[in-house]
């Protein structure tokens, strides 16, 4: 899903209202196109408007995305905004935020999870099966896990639906083992699965598109900050424990 394709079309569509320059009656007009917006984010169902620190603009987090919106509703800007003075992305900042929010409402329950013994770390992982680096990732798995990382799994086929990927991860969920469907399919064996209902699959890519994410394996930390690609794992570590 391209998300900010479709924003920009439904942008363009409601560009055709006249804004009123009464403050009150430009958040009314603000409230109409953020509640549009919310439409073609899956996994959100509201949005915040705070000020930012730039005048005149308001900064909106829908789900884990930030975007900006000038007071009097006129225009909308994607991009980054950076403190030059205290060398902060403030921005990626509130972006953090938005991703912990979203990663403590998701039910663990639809995940896929390897525990450790001893936790130190959590990390949650879109994966796809048929990516090498998720597959060289998950060879790893018992180091990982020796070294305090908690893994959550969620499903990101980066083919899309209705294709072999996708149907792999579904086959996956719906064996009644697993992990250890999972471990078969991501060293390319083949996992037999009943189909069943309800699979968390469609969620979990349209949460990934949510973050933009485009490659796998991409590593969502408990502090909220996103790594891309493979890490070896004493990498990672050194990583999560820099973050805390």
């Amino acid at each position: 899903m391209q998300i900010f394709r479709i924003i920009t079309l439904c942008l363009l569509f409601l560009s055709t209202t006249v804004l009123s320059n009464d403050e009150e009656e430009s958040l009314k007009e603000i409230d109409l196109i953020l509640q549009t917006l919310l439409e073609v984010f899956p996994s959100a169902n509201d949005y915040s408007l705070d000020d930012s620190l730039v005048d005149g603009l308001y900064a909106v987090s829908i789900g884990s995305e930030v975007i900006y919106i000038s007071k009097d509703g006129k225009f909308l800007i994607r991009g980054e905004i950076f403190d030059l003075q205290n060398s902060i992305n403030l921005t990626e900042e509130k972006r953090i935020l938005g991703r912990l929010d979203v990663m403590q409402g998701l039910d663990e329950q639809t995940m896929i999870i390897y525990e450790p013994d001893q936790i130190k770390h959590t990390v949650t992982i879109f994966t796809d099966i048929d990516c090498g680096y998720c597959r060289k990732f998950h060879q790893q798995i018992d180091d990982y896990l020796d070294l305090g990382i908690r893994v959550r799994y969620l499903s990101f086929p980066r083919t899309g639906p209705d294709t072999e990927s996708w149907e792999k991860a579904e086959a996956v969920w719906c064996n009644k083992d697993r992990s250890g469907s999972l471990n078969r399919a991501k060293q390319g064996k083949k996992v037999d699965a009943d189909n069943c209902p309800g699979t968390p699959v469609e969620a979990h890519y349209n949460l990934g598109s949510v973050f933009n994410i485009s490659g796998t394996p991409t590593i969502v930390t408990d502090k909220g900050k996103i790594i891309v690609g493979y890490l070896p794992p004493e990498s990672l570590l050194f990583r999560l424990n820099e973050e805390s």
